[in-house]
Protein backbone atom coordinates (compact mmCIF):
# COMPACT_ATOMS: atom_id res chain seq x y z
CA UNK A 1 0.00 0.00 0.00
CA UNK A 2 2.92 2.60 0.57
CA UNK A 3 3.09 2.64 -3.05
CA UNK A 4 -0.21 2.78 -3.98
CA UNK A 5 -0.44 6.55 -5.77
CA UNK A 6 3.15 6.13 -7.43
CA UNK A 7 1.45 3.29 -8.79
CA UNK A 8 -1.60 5.16 -9.99
CA UNK A 9 0.25 7.90 -11.50
CA UNK A 10 2.81 5.24 -13.35
CA UNK A 11 -0.47 3.26 -15.01
CA UNK A 12 -1.93 6.93 -15.48
CA UNK A 13 0.86 8.47 -17.18
CA UNK A 14 1.46 4.88 -19.29
CA UNK A 15 -1.72 5.53 -20.51
CA UNK A 16 -1.25 8.68 -21.47
CA UNK A 17 -4.05 10.17 -19.43
CA UNK A 18 -3.93 13.11 -17.29
CA UNK A 19 -4.96 14.12 -14.23
CA UNK A 20 -8.26 15.00 -15.05
CA UNK A 21 -8.85 12.41 -17.70
CA UNK A 22 -8.55 9.85 -14.88
CA UNK A 23 -10.45 11.79 -12.30
CA UNK A 24 -13.44 11.92 -15.05
CA UNK A 25 -13.05 8.22 -15.82
CA UNK A 26 -13.12 7.53 -12.00
CA UNK A 27 -16.09 9.63 -11.06
CA UNK A 28 -13.25 11.33 -8.43
CA UNK A 29 -12.07 14.92 -8.13
CA UNK A 30 -8.91 15.92 -9.45
CA UNK A 31 -7.54 17.02 -6.22
CA UNK A 32 -8.73 14.03 -4.61
CA UNK A 33 -6.68 12.04 -7.15
CA UNK A 34 -3.39 13.87 -7.04
CA UNK A 35 -3.78 13.61 -3.21
CA UNK A 36 -3.78 9.97 -3.37
CA UNK A 37 -0.90 10.21 -5.91
CA UNK A 38 1.03 11.92 -3.55
CA UNK A 39 0.19 10.10 -0.44
CA UNK A 40 -1.91 12.94 1.07
CA UNK A 41 -5.03 10.69 0.71
CA UNK A 42 -5.76 7.40 1.09
CA UNK A 43 -9.18 6.33 -1.09
CA UNK A 44 -11.79 4.17 -0.17
CA UNK A 45 -12.40 0.56 -1.40
CA UNK A 46 -15.16 1.81 -3.85
CA UNK A 47 -12.86 4.76 -5.02
CA UNK A 48 -10.03 2.42 -5.09
CA UNK A 49 -12.42 0.08 -7.55
CA UNK A 50 -13.41 2.95 -9.90
CA UNK A 51 -9.50 4.18 -10.25
CA UNK A 52 -8.46 0.26 -10.66
CA UNK A 53 -11.59 -0.30 -13.42
CA UNK A 54 -10.30 3.50 -15.06
CA UNK A 55 -6.86 2.15 -15.22
CA UNK A 56 -7.91 -0.94 -16.87
CA UNK A 57 -6.48 -3.41 -13.76
CA UNK A 58 -6.85 -4.64 -10.87
CA UNK A 59 -6.90 -3.10 -7.07
CA UNK A 60 -4.26 -6.14 -6.31
CA UNK A 61 -1.83 -4.89 -9.37
CA UNK A 62 -2.42 -0.96 -8.06
CA UNK A 63 -1.49 -1.59 -4.24
CA UNK A 64 1.37 -4.24 -5.43
CA UNK A 65 0.05 -8.45 -4.13
CA UNK A 66 2.52 -9.10 -6.75
CA UNK A 67 5.59 -7.06 -6.16
CA UNK A 68 7.96 -9.85 -5.18
CA UNK A 69 6.70 -11.92 -8.15
CA UNK A 70 7.12 -9.24 -10.87
CA UNK A 71 11.25 -9.07 -9.34
CA UNK A 72 10.94 -12.52 -11.34
CA UNK A 73 10.44 -12.37 -15.24
CA UNK A 74 10.03 -16.44 -15.30
CA UNK A 75 7.01 -18.06 -15.17
CA UNK A 76 7.43 -22.12 -15.22
CA UNK A 77 5.03 -24.16 -17.15
CA UNK A 78 3.16 -25.80 -13.69
CA UNK A 79 2.98 -21.65 -12.71
CA UNK A 80 0.67 -20.55 -15.37
CA UNK A 81 -2.43 -19.01 -14.44
CA UNK A 82 -5.92 -20.01 -15.25
CA UNK A 83 -7.61 -17.08 -16.61
CA UNK A 84 -10.95 -18.36 -18.17
CA UNK A 85 -12.45 -21.55 -19.23
CA UNK A 86 -15.95 -20.86 -21.57
CA UNK A 87 -18.71 -23.41 -22.22
CA UNK A 88 -17.54 -23.16 -25.95
CA UNK A 89 -14.59 -25.11 -25.17
CA UNK A 90 -11.42 -22.21 -24.61
CA UNK A 91 -9.47 -22.21 -21.43
CA UNK A 92 -7.58 -19.16 -21.48
CA UNK A 93 -4.33 -19.09 -19.16
CA UNK A 94 -2.00 -16.13 -18.70
CA UNK A 95 1.73 -17.13 -18.90
CA UNK A 96 3.27 -13.89 -17.66
CA UNK A 97 3.17 -11.90 -14.43
CA UNK A 98 1.24 -8.76 -14.51
CA UNK A 99 3.24 -5.50 -14.05
CA UNK A 100 1.74 -1.93 -14.18
CA UNK A 101 4.18 -1.19 -17.12
CA UNK A 102 3.92 -4.29 -19.12
CA UNK A 103 2.66 -3.01 -22.67
CA UNK A 104 1.83 -6.50 -23.72
CA UNK A 105 -0.85 -9.40 -22.81
CA UNK A 106 0.48 -12.87 -23.23
CA UNK A 107 -2.09 -15.67 -22.95
CA UNK A 108 -1.76 -19.46 -23.84
CA UNK A 109 -5.28 -20.72 -25.32
CA UNK A 110 -6.53 -24.47 -25.36
CA UNK A 111 -9.53 -25.08 -27.68
CA UNK A 112 -10.88 -28.64 -27.30
CA UNK A 113 -11.88 -29.80 -30.57
CA UNK A 114 -14.20 -27.44 -32.23
CA UNK A 115 -14.01 -24.87 -29.77
CA UNK A 116 -13.91 -21.39 -30.31
CA UNK A 117 -13.14 -18.20 -28.49
CA UNK A 118 -16.09 -16.57 -28.23
CA UNK A 119 -16.42 -14.36 -24.77
CA UNK A 120 -13.28 -15.61 -23.97
CA UNK A 121 -12.12 -12.08 -23.94
CA UNK A 122 -13.30 -8.18 -23.81
CA UNK A 123 -14.63 -7.97 -27.33
CA UNK A 124 -14.35 -4.15 -27.28
CA UNK A 125 -10.97 -3.76 -26.49
CA UNK A 126 -9.03 -1.71 -28.67
CA UNK A 127 -5.45 -3.58 -29.04
CA UNK A 128 -2.72 -4.91 -31.78
CA UNK A 129 -2.52 -8.53 -31.39
CA UNK A 130 -0.99 -11.58 -32.78
CA UNK A 131 -1.08 -15.08 -32.69
CA UNK A 132 1.48 -17.70 -33.05
CA UNK A 133 -0.14 -21.38 -33.69
CA UNK A 134 1.81 -24.19 -31.24
CA UNK A 135 -0.61 -27.05 -32.30
CA UNK A 136 -3.23 -27.78 -34.30
CA UNK A 137 -5.75 -26.11 -36.94
CA UNK A 138 -7.01 -22.30 -36.37
CA UNK A 139 -9.66 -20.53 -38.31
CA UNK A 140 -9.50 -16.92 -37.74
CA UNK A 141 -12.06 -14.43 -38.91
CA UNK A 142 -11.17 -11.60 -39.65
CA UNK A 143 -13.64 -8.68 -41.07
CA UNK A 144 -15.57 -11.60 -43.16
CA UNK A 145 -12.13 -12.98 -44.16
CA UNK A 146 -11.05 -16.45 -43.49
CA UNK A 147 -7.63 -17.61 -42.56
CA UNK A 148 -6.63 -21.03 -41.87
CA UNK A 149 -3.25 -21.72 -39.88
CA UNK A 150 -1.20 -24.51 -39.17
CA UNK A 151 1.13 -25.47 -36.30
CA UNK A 152 3.87 -22.67 -36.91
CA UNK A 153 2.23 -19.85 -38.72
CA UNK A 154 1.06 -16.78 -37.04
CA UNK A 155 -1.20 -13.77 -37.71
CA UNK A 156 -0.92 -9.91 -36.69
CA UNK A 157 -4.35 -8.00 -36.67
CA UNK A 158 -6.15 -5.21 -34.71
CA UNK A 159 -8.57 -6.38 -32.24
CA UNK A 160 -11.67 -4.50 -33.59
CA UNK A 161 -11.20 -6.67 -37.01
CA UNK A 162 -11.03 -9.94 -35.16
CA UNK A 163 -14.78 -11.88 -35.81
CA UNK A 164 -13.98 -15.71 -34.38
CA UNK A 165 -11.35 -17.84 -33.53
CA UNK A 166 -12.18 -22.16 -34.05
CA UNK A 167 -10.40 -25.24 -33.55
CA UNK A 168 -10.75 -26.46 -37.17
CA UNK A 169 -9.55 -30.32 -36.05
CA UNK A 170 -10.79 -33.38 -33.85
CA UNK A 171 -8.45 -32.97 -30.98
CA UNK A 172 -6.73 -30.00 -29.07
CA UNK A 173 -5.15 -27.20 -30.89
CA UNK A 174 -3.31 -24.38 -28.91
CA UNK A 175 -1.46 -20.93 -29.76
CA UNK A 176 -0.11 -18.04 -28.05
CA UNK A 177 -2.00 -15.04 -28.09
CA UNK A 178 -0.61 -11.50 -27.37
CA UNK A 179 -2.32 -8.54 -27.14
CA UNK A 180 -1.07 -4.41 -27.00
CA UNK A 181 -3.67 -2.52 -25.62
CA UNK A 182 -3.77 0.88 -27.65
CA UNK A 183 -3.19 3.33 -24.96
CA UNK A 184 -6.12 5.67 -23.79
Amino acid sequence: MERLGERIKERREALGLSLGELSNAAGVSASLLSQIEHKKASPSLNTLKSIANSLNTTIGALVGEKDTINRNPVVRHNKKKLIKQTEYGAILYQISDYSLVQSIETYLVRLESQGHCKDLTDSTRHAQEFCYILSGVIEISLNGKLHVLNQGDSIYFDSNELETIVNMQNGVSDFLWMIAPDKL
